[in-house]
Parts: structure tokens; C-alpha cells; sequence
């Protein structure tokens, strides 16, 4: 009866640790880790936010040798996703839904096969000699078991956090950046072609979480008209507006045919003209500078042009994950 008596006291205290302490836990578990690295924002945005190199310093990965993760970059970002699985890591996804460029990421995270995802943020500010990086992970938690689990889940993934920010800090800091370059400055002909486009309007910063949305509309329209996609995939500015750096524009895949109008994509049939234009290499957050250059190469020239302008991403984050060696065809048709 002694022994018996034991262990309902031993099974007494389990169940009020289980079922009490939980209660002192909140719903929500939050855990962050920061650090500051030594570099602009625009060098270490477009790598967190489209999840290339991931592999390269994700503190699981780099410990579970049996790990394979999938990464698939979105240009516009949102909609990047990452995925792995592994004995020790197990199974899991990530993919980040909104973003404001150099500046914060949103992510949803799931583990297994739960419904629920986990919040994922990155912020990016600038501090003198770099920028401040925050990484905060988010999840509600079920009473009892999810709270307790997680009260002492916190430790490690705080830990992990940590070395995961220490890992990425180490390799961005090591990789030589290449500066944007921007090739000879000519006047020659745009060739014709055939695209199917879709129309936008916004800012510099809104446009880029806009295009995602709008070249998946274009390809899968593309598909369904049999359309064969050619060329390089491109962003015809319409106008310009310095004050507020809003513009209209339309995004645009080059097809092998003439299309249909189905929705809000538009088949159209651009003509040949001459135009001035330059090839930019690098990241697409150091386009001012080589659009200064071909506007101030257009002012000594006194070149007329008619107030749009085209880009052509010939290289981008889909067929290469360095933004330095990112390709893209600035335009300026004359009048």
C-alpha cells in the first residue's frame, strides 16, 4: 500500500505539472535573435527573402547531414519557397507571403503536416557600418501539451536562432560583392515581338511585390493558349512620375505567336524601334545609378526619347542565385 500510495503521489505531481504550469505559459511563444552585419540592407535582403544559399547557413541543415532541402526564389519574392526533410530535421516548408523590399519579410512556417503555420518575420535597419537584422519566429500554442512543450522547445530554438544569424553574418560578410556595372550606352534597334502583358501601377517599392502575382497570370495564360514563351521576361514602364515615383506600367512574357486577349492579360504586337539601351549587372536595388547614366548619356546627346522605358531580366534570381551576376536590359525607345 506504501508503494502503491508512492507512486499515485509520483502520478499526482506529473498531472498537476502537465495540466498547472502550462496556465503560467502564454498562448503565444515568441523567439527572436538579432545581430548586426556589416553590409547595406540591399546586399542581404534579396538571399533571406527569396531563400537562395539558405542551405549555406540554416542552423538545421548544417547539422543533419542526411537533410535535403528544395529551394524555389520568386523574382518579386513573395511566394519564394523552402522546403527540406531529413532524420533529424524531419519535414517542414516555409514561404514567404508579403514583403516591403530592403526592409522587412513575412513568412509562414509549417512543421510536418500541421494546418496551422507559424509566423516568420525578418526586419532590416539600417545602423552605422551595416544593418541590424532581427529574426523573430512566432506560434500559437495548444493547452497543455503545446505550451509545455514549447517552454522548454524556446531554449533550443533560441540557441538555434542564434547560430543560424552568427552562420549568416559569417558568410555574407566573406563573399566578395561585385558592384553593379553597366555596359556601353547605344542607340539601336528593339527588335518586334509578340507579348502577352498585364497591367500594374505603383511605386519602385510596391511594383516588386506586384510582378509575382502578374507573371504567374501571364504564364498561365501562356499555357493555356499554347503559347511557346521566348525571351526574356520584361516590366514596360509607361510613364514616370519623380515626385511620388509612382509609375503605370505592364509586365510582360514574349510568346512565339499572337495571342488572345482573356481577362486582365493582353495579347499586343510591339514594332521595331530604335531605342538607346544598356545592359545593368547586379542587383535590381542599384538601378538608379545606371538609369542616371543612360539619362545623363540621353541629355549630352540630346536624344529625344518618348518618356517610356523597358526592362528585359535576361539573368535573374531564377537561373542564378548571385545578384551581382543578374542581367538586365534597360530601354529607352525614341519618339
Amino acid at each position: 500500500m506504501k508503494a502503491l500510495r508512492v507512486i499515485l503521489i509520483i502520478v499526482a505531481v506529473l498531472l498537476a505539472a502537465i495540466l498547472i504550469v502550462p496556465l503560467f505559459s502564454p498562448a503565444t511563444a515568441e523567439v527572436s535573435a538579432e545581430t548586426t552585419i556589416e553590409l547595406e540592407a540591399h546586399r542581404i535582403f534579396p538571399k533571406v527573402a527569396s531563400f537562395t544559399g539558405r542551405d549555406l547557413w540554416d542552423p538545421w541543415l548544417t547539422q543533419d547531414s542526411t537533410a535535403d532541402a528544395r529551394i524555389e526564389p520568386n523574382s518579386a519574392y513573395v511566394g519564394s519557397s523552402y522546403s527540406w526533410t531529413g532524420q533529424k530535421v524531419g519535414s517542414g516548408r516555409m514561404e514567404v507571403i508579403s514583403v516591403r523590399e530592403n526592409e522587412y519579410i513575412e513568412s509562414h512556417l509549417w512543421f510536418g503536416d500541421v494546418e496551422e503555420p507559424a509566423l516568420v518575420e525578418w526586419t532590416f535597419e539600417p545602423v552605422e557600418g551595416g544593418t541590424h537584422v532581427l529574426w523573430t519566429f512566432t506560434q500559437e500554442t495548444a493547452y497543455p501539451i503545446g505550451r509545455l512543450g514549447m517552454m522548454f522547445g524556446k531554449v533550443f530554438l533560441k540557441q538555434s536562432f542564434e547560430l543560424g544569424l552568427a552562420n549568416l553574418k559569417e558568410l555574407m560578410e566573406s563573399m566578395s560583392y561585385q558592384q553593379s556595372a553597366l555596359g556601353p550606352i547605344t542607340v539601336e534597334a528593339m527588335p518586334a515581338m509578340m507579348a502577352l502583358v498585364a497591367d500594374g501601377a505603383g511605386t519602385m517599392e510596391t511594383i516588386g511585390e506586384q510582378l509575382g502575382g502578374l507573371y504567374g497570370m501571364l504564364f498561365t495564360e501562356a499555357g493555356k493558349q499554347q503559347l511557346e514563351v521566348v525571351g526574356a521576361a520584361f516590366v514596360h514602364y509607361l510613364d514616370y512620375d519623380e515626385s511620388t515615383g509612382f509609375s503605370n506600367y505592364r509586365a510582360g512574357i514574349q510568346v512565339s505567336a499572337p495571342g488572345m486577349d482573356a481577362g486582365q492579360v493582353k495579347a499586343v504586337s510591339y514594332p521595331e524601334v530604335q531605342a538607346v539601351q544598356a545592359l545593368h549587372t547586379g542587383p535590381y536595388e542599384e538601378f538608379t545609378s545606371s538609369y542616371d547614366k543612360i539619362g545623363a548619356y540621353i541629355e549630352s546627346n540630346e536624344i529625344l526619347v518618348n518618356g517610356e522605358a523597358f526592362e528585359f531580366y535576361q539573368t535573374g534570381m531564377q537561373l542564378e542565385s548571385d545578384p551581382a551576376l543578374w542581367e538586365t536590359l534597360i530601354v529607352f525607345p525614341l519618339k
